[in-house]
């Protein structure tokens, strides 16, 4: 069911105060100008139920400004004029939606917002360095990969704020330590095996997959912009396999392929809150029941009443490892982060 221009209106208003202030600046005006222009509510309806619509009106309009880079609309853009204005023309942005109308409600018709926050790797590769450091290379399956960017976690340079550099590589991922340390490693581990699992894998190979994905990304925060530029780059030269599965017998297969000598990371950020209760009980059983038999971690990132079932657990992200080891299941609690990463509280 498409959702009101009064309900848009209320969405929008939420995006601007809840979502952009003091973060970015230019969808902060954006959002709040949506929100009094009717027209603009119009065409917002064209969005896909159940998607976040002001991150697919915004990334739809990027998408086509990333295309075509002359439209004077683009030298606000910092992504790509690589300069921040503090205001943006709101007659211009209205304009230019209107003259790209068609090809704006096509985009909200087709695409979904799906992107991969590849600064959560930088609690990834921690962990797994830590737990795997005495192992042969690992085997990982990223569960809800999207593009399956975070599979290339070893091949990234970390700079933990106040505690140094870590890696080498083009993709620099940045995150501060609130509280505790790093787990313990001497190096970042080695990867064999990188298996993506999605409903909807973006294959990055495809132009408008890689654009869309760089769409998504809002255009002030130019870190988080340049980021994902190289990691795409990065991605194209690499070995990941993207599986396109979404029910517990194709994870089932997916886990079963990896033979049962070899060390296994399975893992999920931000995912299981799209599961019914009744599937998230499904899914966690069949790890169990994969754990009776063979060693593996499992790594779950999730909001905190994902694990109600598990433990309790207070208010946030939090960071929680099961690992199997004989048949004999461990439950730990890394510790705690928000949604992109931008800080850790390690326990």
């Amino acid at each position: 069911m498409k959702r009101t221009k009064q309900q848009l209106q209320v969405i929008f208003q939420n995006f601007a105060e809840r979502e952009c202030r003091g973060k970015s600046p230019l969808y902060y005006q954006l959002a709040q100008a949506v929100a009094q222009e009717p027209y603009l509510l119009e065409l917002a309806k064209h969005a896909r139920a159940r998607q976040p619509a002001p991150n697919l009106f915004f990334g739809a309009v990027h998408y086509l400004l990333l295309l075509d880079s002359s439209q004077r609309l683009a030298q606000h853009y910092p992504s790509i004029c690589k300069e921040v204005s503090k205001e943006i023309p709101l007659a211009l942005f209205l304009d230019f939606c209107k003259k790209k109308e068609a090809e704006i409600i096509h985009l909200l018709r087709d695409r979904i917002v799906q992107t991969n926050a590849i600064n959560r790797t930088a609690y990834l590769m921690p962990i797994a360095s830590s737990i795997f450091e005495d192992s042969s290379d690992l085997n990982l399956i990223d569960i809800g990969c999207s593009s399956g960017l975070n599979l290339n976690f070893d091949q990234y340079q970390y700079h933990y704020k106040g505690h140094g550099i870590i890696g080498e590589g083009n993709v620099r991922i940045s995150t501060d330590i609130l509280e505790g340390t790093l787990p313990p490693f001497s190096a970042i581990v080695n990867v064999n095996q990188k298996i993506g699992i999605d409903q909807n894998p973006l294959d990055l190979e495809i132009a408008e997959n890689a654009n869309w994905l760089k769409a998504l990304i809002w255009p002030d925060l130019l870190e988080r912009f340049e980021r994902m530029e190289a990691a795409i780059r990065l991605a194209k030269t690499s070995s990941l396999s993207l599986l396109k599965a979404s029910q517990i017998s194709d994870f089932r297969e997916v886990i079963d392929s990896i033979p049962q000598a070899e060390p296994l990371l399975v893992y999920h950020t931000h995912v299981l809150y799209q599961f019914s209760k009744t599937e998230r009980l499904a899914f966690r059983a069949l790890i169990d029941e994969i754990g009776v038999k063979r060693d593996l971690l499992y790594l779950a990132v999730e909001g905190f009443s994902i694990f109600d079932e598990i433990l309790p657990l207070p208010k946030g992200v939090q960071i929680v490892a099961s690992q199997y080891h004989g048949g004999i299941k461990t439950v730990r609690h890394f510790g705690q982060t928000d949604g992109h990463a931008t800080w850790i509280r390690w326990k």
